[in-house]
């Protein structure tokens, strides 16, 4: 498989894969909700995925026909209690029926307890986290940052687990062996800078072997990650330097700064997932675009087919 290098190209890849094999499974929690019932309807209607509503069928019905989405094609299971809701569609992903979890109105939280309840098997060995998928006019590919909606600020344990997840993303996009750069405010350890410290503990434990599939650089600049010319200005010399596919930040606020910047400022196409569980998470908002919304459920049935092939015991 080819690198998939633009949003657009995650759309196609979902939708040659649904007919090269069966269409995956979407299974959604409280789904009365317009911009989920937007999303999964365009998503079906592409031939991308089946989709399973669980929520109250009253409400569903009723945001379908005044924001004129057609759900005829859909399946609507009625729980109008949210939580309910949320185990129906754990408990859909738990049997082996759904390859993906969409967020519908309910909480993240309440959703991502439900999700890792003892009462499935869906808890995975890493933590949950969030990977966004931005296609960057003047970017020569995608580039994927973690994390800006589930961990706040990552310890070095939880670093690798992000570096881990990220990468099992960028696996599913076709990208063999993913260049991670190690996000920091400079490009070189100072005291001064405790992120730097931290990346250069996850960089000797990267020489030692101890982190594999993927290249790993820092403390980097986001600049210089992703700018071939300023790294070679600043003397960096090293592939991940100006070509990263991920960027690991040092909290949730400097995710959330980059990202909705470049989604706001110069239209970046945003695809984002979940990932951790032994499926993955789903979740749109209304202010996204048709675009970001029907590329968040691309990129969720490819990663969702890619750990099905790779097999949940390499990574879960």
């Amino acid at each position: 498989m080819q690198p998939i290098t633009s949003a657009s190209m995650i759309i196609e890849a979902a939708q040659s894969l649904s007919e090269r094999k069966r269409r995956k499974s979407v299974a959604v929690a409280a789904a009365a909700d317009a911009a989920v019932l937007e999303a999964v309807s365009a998503a079906n209607s592409l031939g991308i995925c089946d989709v399973t509503l669980f929520g109250d069928q009253e409400k569903i019905e009723k945001i379908a026909e005044s924001e004129s989405v057609d759900i005829s094609r859909l399946r609507v299971e009625n729980m109008p209690d949210p939580t309910e809701s949320a185990r129906g569609a754990a408990r859909m992903a738990d049997a082996g029926d759904a390859d993906v979890i969409m967020k519908g109105f309910v909480s993240t939280s309440a959703l991502l307890k439900t999700v890792l309840s003892r009462e499935f098997k869906l808890r995975g060995k890493n933590t949950m986290s969030h990977v966004a998928v931005l296609d960057i006019p003047g970017y020569h590919k995608l580039i994927g940052i973690t994390d800006g909606g589930m961990v706040v600020k990552p310890d070095f344990d939880t670093k690798l687990q992000l570096i881990e997840n990220g990468s099992l993303v960028f696996n599913a996009l076709g990208y063999e062996n993913p260049r991670v750069a190690l996000s920091s405010a400079i490009d070189y350890v100072n005291s001064h800078f405790p992120s730097t410290i931290l990346t250069q503990r996850i960089m000797d434990h990267y020489h030692s072997g101890q982190i594999k599939g993927c290249e790993v650089f820092g403390p980097i600049t986001f600049e210089a990650a992703t700018s071939r010319e300023i790294a070679r200005g600043r003397g960096i010399d090293n592939p991940v330097a100006g070509d990263a596919d991920l960027f690991v930040v040092d909290s949730i606020e400097e995710c959330n700064i980059i990202s909705k910047v470049l989604i706001l400022f110069i239209k970046a196409v945003f695809a984002g997932v979940i990932v951790g569980a032994k499926v993955p998470v789903s979740l749109v908002s209304r202010t996204d675009s048709v675009e970001n919304k029907k590329s968040s459920l691309s990129i969720a049935c490819l990663v969702a087919d890619y750990m099905s092939e790779a097999g949940s015991t390499s990574w879960a």
